[in-house]
């Protein structure tokens, strides 16, 4: 009998109109000495915003009729529950999108629902009986904001505007963070030594692992040292991500460096592009016979330069 009258709904919705209220039809409540009452069926939009989630939008059921419930978000598999300890409704017939509820007869009293979606939104809905309609469908519309699920496309829509916003401030942000390092490093420096720039060129490279590294410029200013070089992946296959990057002072021993900036153009260096990578270290005291030797490592593997006895 349940599949009959499934089937029966979905037959009359086909030639409902897209909104407002059919025509009077009957709603007969089950049972061979129940009285005809006389509804309108009627099919409408439910939109659940932040403002009425709580207050338990209301579906108009009569006993014998289905109400269809449509949603736009898909459904959690067996996601629709009804507290029926009264036996009150016959099975509830669940799809993707669509909720199909037949009461065996018209409710004396509501009956809650509950629908959870596939997003983790969860709805719940109060089942009533009244004298002068009745929902052949519903359409639910969720248009929730501060209430939304997680995983909901609205939370999602939210998490990237602030996500946005938040790398638009960064990058906005990223000269003035600049100019304010300099002016910490005029801050540090003693009003009577000398403040020299030096911007020399160097003329330096290799080509180690496929790689076609090029020492060009050399910039000192106030006590830091910036080494740029050019770095060519030549792997016609495999991408080539800087790590980090060594400073090695030469000379009767070995004196290592602290780097304490390493910039790369590209997160990832693609096969057969070149990029540039500036490396900042605090210049340190140098005799007229010592040179530098600059390495820079690859992020999980094995593909590293180096670059010994650079003339800084």
């Amino acid at each position: 009998m349940f599949r009959s009258l499934v089937l029966a709904a979905l037959a009359a919705l086909a030639t409902l109109a897209p909104a407002g209220t059919l025509a009077a039809n009957r709603a007969r409540p089950f049972g061979p000495d129940a009285a005809v009452v006389k509804r309108e069926l009627r099919r409408r939009s439910l939109t659940i915003t932040d403002a009425n989630v709580s207050s338990l939008p209301e579906i108009h059921v009569a006993g014998g009729t289905a109400t269809i419930l449509s949603f736009q978000v898909p459904l959690r598999d067996g996601g629709a529950f009804i507290a029926d300890v009264k036996g009150l409704m016959n099975p509830l017939s669940q799809s993707e999108r669509f909720v199909v509820l037949v009461p065996k007869k018209d409710l004396a009293d509501a009956l809650p629902m509950n629908v959870s979606l596939a997003d983790g939104t969860v709805l719940t809905f109060k089942l009533a009986t009244v004298a002068a309609d009745a929902d052949a469908q519903v359409d639910v519309v969720l248009d929730l904001q501060k209430n939304a699920a997680p995983d909901s496309a609205a939370a999602l829509k939210t998490s990237l505007i602030s996500v946005r916003a938040q790398l638009d401030e960064c990058q906005a942000g990223s000269v003035n963070a600049g100019v304010a390092k300099i002016a910490s490093l005029f801050v540090q420096q003693s009003l009577d030594a000398p403040h020299a720039f030096e911007r020399h060129a160097i003329h330096a490279g290799d080509k180690q692992s496929r790689l076609l590294v090029e020492a060009r410029w050399v910039y000192r200013l106030l006590g830091m040292t910036y080494v740029v070089l050019t770095v060519e992946n030549r792997d016609p296959a495999k991408p080539w991500v800087l790590d980090r990057a060594e400073v090695k002072l030469l000379g009767s021993s070995s004196i290592d460096v602290k780097v304490l900036s390493v910039q790369a153009e590209l997160a990832t260096l693609p096969p057969d592009v070149a990029e540039k990578v500036v490396v900042a270290f605090a210049t340190p005291p140098q005799s007229a016979h010592q040179k530098v030797s600059l390495s820079l490592l690859e992020k999980e593997g094995g593909r590293h330069i180096v670059l010994d006895g650079l003339d800084l």
